[in-house]
Formats: C-alpha cells, sequence, structure tokens
C-alpha cells in the first residue's frame, strides 16, 4: 500500500515488489494497478481544490455586499433639489435681466441717434462746403460722414429713410472727386493763379480727403498723369516723324522739361508723400516703352535698319535712364528702356564685324614683322585683337546690365570665334615655314616661329578667359563651350605645328651633322680612347654657351618661350628626339643587310668588333649622359624657373631613356662565347623581356653569323626560359625599338622572306613572326599572346639598309608629325 506521507520513499516498495524474479511476470499488472491509482489521486486533488475556490467566492459575496438601492433614492433627491435651487435663483434674477436688456437697447438707440445727427450733419456741412471748394474745411466731416457711412449705416440700409441719406452721401462723394478733379485740371492748365490759399486747400484738404479713398485717389491721380503727359503724347506718336526713332532724344528731353516744370510749378499742389514726379516718371515710361517696342519692330523687322540709328536710340535712352536713376536715386521700379533693344543687340555685335575686317587688313598690312616685334615675345597685334574684344564686351555687358540675354551671349562667343579663327589662319598661319621652302635664315625662323608659339598660347589663354566669363552669365553654357570649341583647337593645331618646325626643321638640321660624323666614323677600326667627333658636336648644339653672342640652337630656342612651361616641355621633347636618333643610328649600323640566312649572306661587323663598337658608344653615352644632365640647370637659369617639379620631372625622363639606351649598349658589349652566360646578361638587361621579335633583332645586331644550329643553341636557351616564367604582358614589349618601330618592323619582314626551309619554319613556327595586313594599323600594341603580330608591312626608309625587298608601305598622313606632337604625353602638360 502506497503511503501517504509527504515523505514517502518509493524506491522501498518497489524494492519489495521486484524482489524476486518471478515478478518481473506480473510487471503489466503492476503498471496498470500504478496508472489507475495515478488517476484516482488527480481526480481527488481536482475535487479538493474546487472546494477550497468555492469557499472562497462564499466569503467573498459576503464581504462585498452593497445597498444600490439606497444609493440611486441619493441621486434623485439630489437632483430634485438641485432643479428647485435653479428655478428659484431664476426668479430672482429674471426682473435684473430685463432691466439690463432695456438699459442696452436704450444706449444702442441713443448712440445710433447720435450718429445719425452726426452722419445728417457732416452731410449738409460738406454739401455746403463742396460747392465752395473749401477742401481744407471740409476735410475732417468728410472722413467722419464716410467712416459712419461705411461702417455704422451700411447695415441700415434695409430703412428706406437711411437708404436715401446714403444714396445722398454717394452721390456727394462722387461730385466731391470730380470737383477735386476739376480743381487740379484747372491748375495744371494754369487758369488758377499762385496762390497760397488755393496750394493749401489742394495739398491740406483735397489730398487728406483722397486719402480716405484709395480708389478716388488712383483715379485722380491717373488723370492727373494724364493731363500732364498730354502734349507729349500728341507730339511723338509713333506714325508722325517726331515719334521715330531718330526723335527719341527730343522725346526725353521734352520729357525732362514737362518733368522739371512740374516740380517748379505744381509739386506743391500735391503732398510729398505722394512722390508725384516718381509717378510721373512711371506713366512716361509706361507709354514710352509701348512706342519703343512698335519702333523697333517697325525699324529692324528685315534687320535691315541703320544700326547707327539704332546705337544713337539706345545710347540716348541708357544715358537718359542714367539720370533718371541720379534724379530718384535708383527708386523707380519700372521696366528699363534699354531693355526693349536687347532683342536687337545681335545687329550690333554682328556690325562689329566690319571693324573687325578693317583691323585684319591694318595687321596684314602693318609692314615687316622683325619691326613691329621688338623685345616682345607676342605679336602686337593679337594684343589689340583682345583690346577691341573687350571693348565689345564691356559695352555689351554695359547694355544688357546683368541681364542674362543668352541670345546675345552666344552672338558675342560666335563673333568672337569668326574672328579669332580669321585672326589665325590670316596672320598666324602664313607664318608657319612650309614644308615646301628651305629655311633661310636659322635665327630668324626660330625668332617668328617661336614667337607664333607664344601668341598662338596668349590667344588661347585669352580666348578661355571670355569663354568662362560668357559661361559664368550664360544660363545655357553648354552653348557658349560649343561655339569657343574649334577656337581652342584651331590655336592648339597653330602650336603644335610650330613647335613640330623647331624640332623637325630646325634643330634636325643640326642632328643631321650629327648623323654624318657618326657615319663617318670607322667603326670597323674604332679604338676606345676619347669621346667621338660626332658626341662633341652634339655637345655644341645642345649645351647652353655663357657667351652672350655664341648662342646654341636649343638655347635660342628655349629663351624665346614667354612661358616657362613651354621651355621644360620643348627639352622633353628633345631629350626624346636625341635618344631616338641616337639608337635609331646604332641599330642602323649594326642591323644585318638583306637577304638573310643565304649561302652570300655577310655580316659588316662580327660579334667580337660590336663589343668594341658597343664600348665606344658606352664611352659616347657618358657624354651624352653629360650633356643631358647640364640641360635641366642651364634651362632653369635661362628662364629663372622656380617650377622645381617641372625639373625634377625632366631629370627622372633624362635618367628613363638614358638607362634604357644604357641597358642596349651593354647588350652588344655582352660577349657571345657562353649561350648561358649571354642568356642572363639578355634577361637582365631587358628585365626578362618575352619578345621573341626583340630577341632575334638584339642577336642579329651583335654580329652573329647566320649559322642555324648557333641560332637554335640561343633560342633553345631563350625559350625554356621563358617557358618556365609564362607570357607576361610587362615583359612582351619592344625594348629600345619602341623609338624607332620602323626598323623592327622592317627586320621582322625581311625574316619572313628568308627561302631556306629551315630558317623559314624556324621563324614562322618557333619565333611566331607572322605577316599583319597592310590595312592594319601602324600603332604597335602589346598582345598577351606569345605571337608577336604587332609587325607590320613597312614604309620606305630612304638611309636604311634594309630598304631592299621592301614593299610599298601604307600612306603617312601629312599631320601624323603635328598629332605626335600633340599626344606626345608631355609636350603640353602644364606646370610639369
Amino acid at each position: 500500500m502506497i503511503s501517504a506521507s509527504v515523505n514517502y520513499n518509493p524506491f522501498e516498495d518497489i524494492t519489495t515488489i521486484l524482489s524476486a524474479k518471478e515478478s518481473l511476470n506480473d510487471i503489466d499488472q503492476l503498471i496498470y494497478a500504478t496508472r489507475r491509482y495515478k488517476l484516482q489521486l488527480a481526480e481527488e486533488i481536482k475535487e479538493s481544490e474546487g472546494q477550497k475556490e468555492n469557499a472562497k467566492v462564499g466569503k467573498g459575496v459576503d464581504k462585498d455586499k452593497f445597498d444600490f438601492s439606497k444609493v440611486f433614492r441619493e441621486l434623485e433627491e439630489t437632483k430634485n433639489f438641485a432643479s428647485g435651487t435653479q428655478f428659484t435663483i431664476s426668479q430672482l434674477t429674471e426682473g435684473i435681466s430685463h432691466l439690463d436688456n432695456a438699459k442696452r437697447n436704450l444706449t444702442q438707440c441713443m448712440t445710433l441717434f447720435q450718429n445719425l445727427k452726426s452722419l445728417m450733419d457732416t452731410y449738409f456741412q460738406c454739401k455746403d462746403l463742396v460747392g465752395k471748394g473749401a477742401y481744407k474745411e471740409m476735410a475732417p466731416s468728410y472722413k467722419v460722414m464716410c467712416s459712419l457711412a461705411e461702417n455704422t449705416f451700411k447695415a441700415y440700409k434695409s430703412v428706406d429713410e437711411i437708404n436715401k441719406l446714403l444714396a445722398s452721401i454717394s452721390r456727394l462723394r462722387a461730385d466731391t472727386f470730380e470737383k477735386i478733379r476739376h480743381s487740379y485740371s484747372r491748375v495744371l492748365s494754369g487758369k488758377v493763379a499762385d496762390s497760397e490759399a488755393v496750394e493749401a486747400e489742394l495739398r491740406e484738404g483735397a489730398c487728406d480727403i483722397l486719402d480716405s479713398d484709395s480708389g478716388g485717389k488712383a483715379q485722380i491721380i491717373d488723370s492727373c498723369l494724364k493731363k500732364l503727359l498730354n502734349e507729349i503724347n500728341e507730339i511723338f506718336r509713333v506714325d508722325d516723324e517726331a515719334g521715330s526713332l531718330e526723335n527719341l532724344s527730343r522725346r526725353y528731353i521734352f520729357f525732362k522739361k514737362i518733368l522739371n516744370n512740374f516740380n517748379s510749378k505744381y509739386a506743391r499742389y500735391f503732398l510729398a508723400e505722394w512722390e508725384m514726379p516718381l509717378k510721373l516718371t512711371s506713366a512716361f515710361f509706361r507709354m514710352t516703352a509701348k512706342d519703343l517696342e512698335i519702333l523697333l519692330k517697325k525699324e529692324f523687322r528685315g534687320k535691315n535698319g541703320s544700326i547707327d540709328l539704332f546705337m544713337g536710340a539706345l545710347q540716348e535712352t541708357l544715358d537718359f535712364e542714367k539720370y533718371i536713376d541720379v534724379r530718384f536715386s535708383n527708386r523707380l521700379r519700372e521696366t528699363k528702356l534699354s531693355q526693349y533693344f536687347e532683342s536687337y543687340l545681335s545687329l550690333w555685335v554682328s556690325h562689329q564685324d566690319k571693324m573687325m575686317n578693317e583691323k585684319l587688313l591694318s595687321y596684314m598690312s602693318g609692314g615687316d614683322l622683325s619691326s613691329n616685334l621688338g623685345d616682345s615675345l607676342i605679336m602686337p597685334s593679337s594684343a589689340d585683337m583682345f583690346r577691341t574684344y573687350r571693348s565689345v564686351l564691356t559695352q555689351t555687358f554695359e547694355l544688357i546690365e546683368n541681364n542674362t540675354n543668352n541670345g546675345i551671349l552666344v552672338s558675342l562667343a560666335n563673333f568672337f570665334t569668326k574672328w579669332s579663327i580669321a585672326y589665325s589662319n590670316k596672320i598666324l598661319q602664313p607664318l608657319i615655314l612650309p614644308d615646301s621652302e628651305e629655311m633661310q635664315n636659322k635665327e630668324e625662323t626660330i625668332k617668328y616661329t617661336v614667337t607664333l608659339i607664344n601668341t598662338a598660347d596668349y590667344c588661347s589663354v585669352t580666348i578661355g578667359q571670355l569663354e568662362e566669363k560668357l559661361s559664368e552669365l550664360s544660363p545655357n553654357p553648354e552653348k557658349i563651350i560649343q561655339s569657343f570649341a574649334m577656337v581652342r583647337d584651331t590655336y592648339d593645331s597653330v602650336s603644335a605645328k610650330g613647335n613640330s618646325i623647331l624640332l623637325n626643321r630646325v634643330l634636325s638640321v643640326d642632328l643631321v651633322f650629327v648623323a654624318r660624323e657618326f657615319n663617318n666614323v670607322d667603326w670597323a677600326r674604332v679604338v676606345v680612347e676619347n669621346y667621338s667627333r660626332y658626341m662633341t658636336t652634339l655637345k655644341e648644339i645642345l649645351c647652353f654657351n655663357p657667351s652672350p653672342g655664341k648662342k646654341s640652337t636649343l638655347q635660342l630656342i628655349l629663351s624665346q618661350f614667354n612661358r616657362d612651361v613651354y621651355s621644360w616641355n620643348f627639352l622633353d621633347k628633345v631629350i626624346d628626339q636625341v635618344t631616338q636618333e641616337y639608337s635609331g643610328y646604332i641599330i642602323k649600323l649594326l642591323q644585318p643587310m638583306p637577304p638573310f640566312a643565304t649561302s652570300t649572306s655577310t655580316r659588316k661587323f662580327d660579334p667580337i668588333k660590336v663589343v668594341s663598337i658597343g664600348e665606344q658608344l658606352l664611352l659616347d653615352t657618358e657624354l651624352l649622359k653629360e650633356i643631358f644632365h647640364s640641360l635641366p640647370g642651364s634651362v632653369s637659369d635661362e628662364v629663372s624657373s622656380t617650377q622645381t617639379t617641372s625639373f625634377k620631372r625632366v631629370k627622372k625622363h633624362i635618367d628613363a631613356n638614358l638607362s634604357q639606351l644604357l641597358q642596349f649598349i651593354k647588350i652588344l658589349v655582352a660577349p657571345l662565347s657562353s649561350v648561358d652566360d649571354y642568356h642572363e646578361a639578355y634577361k637582365e638587361l631587358t628585365s626578362n623581356n618575352t619578345s621573341s621579335a626583340v630577341w632575334a633583332y638584339l642577336l642579329a645586331l651583335k654580329g652573329i653569323s647566320w649559322d642555324f644550329n648557333t641560332w637554335k643553341q640561343h633560342w633553345n636557351a631563350f625559350d625554356m626560359d621563358r617557358d618556365s616564367h609564362g607570357n607576361n604582358d610587362d615583359n612582351n614589349d619592344i625594348f629600345i625599338f619602341k623609338w624607332n618601330t620602323n626598323l623592327l618592323t622592317q627586320f621582322e619582314y625581311n625574316l619572313l622572306r628568308i627561302q631556306d626551309a629551315k630558317w623559314s619554319k624556324f621563324v614562322k613556327e618557333e619565333l611566331e613572326i607572322k605577316p599583319v595586313p597592310r590595312t592594319a594599323s601602324k600603332i604597335r600594341v602589346n598582345s598577351n599572346l606569345r605571337t608577336n603580330q604587332h609587325q607590320l608591312p613597312p614604309s620606305s626608309e630612304p638611309n636604311s639598309q634594309q630598304q631592299q625587298q621592301s614593299p610599298q608601305g601604307v600612306p603617312t598622313s601629312p599631320l601624323t608629325n603635328v598629332k605626335n606632337l600633340v599626344t606626345g604625353g608631355r609636350f603640353f602638360d602644364i606646370g610639369g
């Protein structure tokens, strides 16, 4: 039996029940009995809790029992008491309420009758005084009468007697306004003798009366203004000669007379607060604006009207407006009369074409340019042209007075564009040395060409300032920018052509002597002892000479630029040109002569002799390094430049060019006795270059014979190492040949012309050199592919030893040099 104790331990009973092994057979019965007992206990617990809850509810109801009927009875009694009290109070105060209403009604009646009496008294008083014209005496009564009629008795119009009185007052007011209008009309017509009494009656009386009625006041003022302007309106009709644009100045003079006459004779009849002179001027502006609109449209409908007449009328209008602004301290708020001229200002701008054409003719007939230049770094005519531009711009801005009239701004932009391009075509372009004309005087050519570049730069900068100014004022600056784009391109092209002449026609003439001396060196018997003569000559051409009368060609050019940035950028181009031509001299000296790989193919220099040549070139390059490094300091002293950034940039450029040139020459010096040693030197000096065309060309320049097995040995070392490193775009450039791409292209072409089967297979399959269609671009591009598809059919090269077997190349545009100059990377990088 399960115990009812709270501390009951079930394990004792379980141990007793399951003490024997056989007891497991009765386990199902045990579980059934246990579950039934559990349910029984749950029912007992539930019943016990229900009994406890009922007991609590019974107790709570007894405790909270409340008598609601008693509360309702008390509420009803309170309500009845309150109603009774209210009724008692109402009976007590009813009489007082009646008395208050009677008193209020009596007061209102008395006030109404008093106001009615005042209204009638003032009405009769005003009626009597208006007939006498005694406005000053009438004004107080008139204002009381109007106030009572409007604010007090308007609500009693349903009363017949009051309605009749209000109608009489309305007629009196109309008669009063008419009487005042008539009085002013007589005064303005000069029919009233000057009298202080009349002045006082109108100024202190009539004006006071009119101030009480804004509508009547406006009518009287309009009437007076029409009276004052009637004469000018009759005289200056738009359909008469007197009202034409030719007589616009007379109209303004006539109005000034009216204004002065009014101030001296009639202004005292009006209150100063009315500002009658200002109102008179506003009325004149409105009247004249309508006439101007008609006159301008009629005169310039076909754009054939007289521009002198237009400008004369406009100038008279501007002068008149300035007079009015000063007279009234800029208090006039009417639309400016000059604004009606703005729609036709483009006619004035186009009229300036005549002036600019005369200017251009005077520039062209200015005589000898050298006598006009003096010490100036730009052409005087360009400065004069822009002074004229600024004058036109200033006058136009005065006319439009900061109004954003986009039409006139676009017309100005087109005007500046037209004559700037004309100046370039007729003044600057003829200074460019033609391709077919030989240079007669080097110093004169330098002077004119540098002046050309300086002038083009000055024009370009000043035009940019004009463009910026017009764009700021224009609500649609895109049109302004578009209009000036062609001018910028025109002057940039002039600058590029000028620099091309200095590089390719002036400096190149001196460099030709260097090339001749280089080719005159007996390279087959060269002995490395001292600098070569050609490099000494180059030093004389490039290095600055401290003697004033013995300036070098480069010194003459750089000393005349008007902006330091041009000097630095030109020096950049000179460094590139000298480096390019010098590397070209070396390549042309050493390159093999076609046909390649035949039994008759011979080499001009053997590898040992190439090493000797390379050693001499290394020595000469040391002098070239000295020459180059002296130039930035000389330029800095010459131009008194503080552009340290430009100085550093040029020094860095020199070091980069010399470094690659030295790497190239060191490859020529590297011995071929050991394939592995040469390959290691090649990798180091070319920064692991993987281009097979570059590898083959450099090997050919070293004077190696056309022995197939020797080439294969070197190729196997190069190709194996290339495969191990894989293809890298950075290592697949064309090395030193970027300065002479045509020579590399010619070499590739000659390789493809080899007839020997082994060599042909080697070139096409292992070197992977393939022909490129003739229509392809001549620009070399690095390729990620191992195949060298950058070469093109070569163009003719007069001095090239590889010219034989060369097909006709793709024609080169005559603007190629100019485009290369403009896009050369650094030439126009302003500020270094």
